[in-house]
C-alpha cells in the first residue's frame, strides 16, 4: 500500500498582518527613541542644576565681596578727604601729626573684587552651559559675568594710579617714623589713641608742590573709585540678586 506524502501549504500573509508587525516595530522604535531622550533631557536637567547650584553659591560670595570692598573704599574717601585737609593746613616746619602717616597708609590701599568665577569657567569652556534652556538665565549670566573684566580693568586703573600716589608719598614720609603706621589696616582707622593720631611727626618735606601733587594723586584716584562705588558694584549687586532669583525659581533652589 502506498503511502502519499501530504503537503501543508502554509497560506500568504495578508496585508493586515504586514501593516500591525510594522506597527509593532515602529512602536518599539519610537519608544525606544523617546525614552533615550527623556533620559537624557533627566541627565541635562540634573546637570543643569548642579551648575546653577554652584553657580549660586558663586554669586552670593560675590555679593559679600563686592560689600566687603565697598567698606574699604569708603574708609579710603573719607582718609583722602582727611590727609589733603591736613597737607593744607597742618604741615608746617617738617612736621605733621600722626594722623597724617595714618590716612596716607590706608590710601594706599587698593581693594579689589576677587571674584567667585571657577564655575562659569568650568561651563563655558567646556561648553556646558547649553544645559541651561532658559534664554533669560542664559543672557543674564553671559552679561553678569562679562561685566567682570570691565570691573577688573577699573581696578587695575585704580591700582596704577595708587602706584604713582605711593611713589610721591615715600618723598613725602618719614620712613622710620611711617613704621609706626604701616601696621595698621584700614579697619583700624577708628580705634588709634589720639595720643598717636594727635601728636607731631617730622616729615621729609616742606615742600608745597609736592605736597600738593600728593593731594592731586587722591583726586585722580577718586574719580575711578566714584565710578564704581555709586554705579558699578552696586549694579554689580543688583545684577548678581536677579541671578539669584532667577537660578533659585528655575530650579527650585533654597
Amino acid at each position: 500500500m502506498e503511502v502519499h506524502a501530504h503537503s501543508h501549504s502554509h497560506g500568504k500573509k495578508n496585508w493586515k498582518q504586514y501593516f500591525w508587525e510594522f506597527l509593532m516595530l515602529f512602536l518599539a522604535v519610537t519608544l525606544g527613541f523617546f525614552v533615550e531622550n527623556q533620559r537624557e533631557h533627566i541627565v541635562e536637567r540634573q546637570r543643569a542644576t548642579q551648575y546653577a547650584k554652584a553657580l549660586l553659591r558663586d554669586l552670593e560670595k560675590d555679593t559679600v565681596e563686592i560689600r566687603d570692598v565697598m567698606r574699604e573704599n569708603k574708609i579710603i574717601l573719607a582718609c583722602f578727604d582727611s590727609a589733603r585737609s591736613i597737607i593744607h593746613q597742618r604741615i608746617k616746619n617738617y612736621m605733621a601729626p600722626g594722623a597724617f602717616y595714618y590716612y596716607s597708609n590706608v590710601v594706599a590701599s587698593a581693594p579689589s573684587v576677587s571674584w567667585n568665577d571657577a564655575t562659569i569657567i568650568q561651563i563655558t569652556q567646556s561648553g556646558n552651559l547649553r544645559y541651561f534652556t532658559n534664554a533669560e538665565l542664559v543672557n543674564k549670566i553671559s552679561y553678569y559675568y562679562s561685566q567682570i573684566n570691565y570691573v577688573k580693568l577699573l581696578n587695575a586703573n585704580d591700582r596704577g594710579v595708587r602706584d604713582r600716589s605711593m611713589e610721591i608719598r615715600s618723598r613725602v614720609l618719614n620712613n622710620y617714623e611711617y613704621a609706626r603706621f604701616s601696621t595698621y589696616s584700614t579697619d583700624d582707622w577708628l580705634r588709634l589713641p589720639d595720643t598717636l593720631m594727635k601728636r607731631m611727626f617730622p616729615v621729609q618735606t616742606n615742600d608745597a608742590n609736592l605736597l600738593n601733587e600728593f593731594a592731586n594723586s587722591f583726586e585722580n584716584r577718586r574719580r575711578v573709585l566714584d565710578l564704581v562705588m555709586k554705579r558699578v558694584y552696586p549694579a554689580s549687586i543688583k545684577d548678581a540678586v536677579e541671578l539669584i532669583s532667577l537660578l533659585k525659581e528655575e530650579y527650585q533652589l533654597k
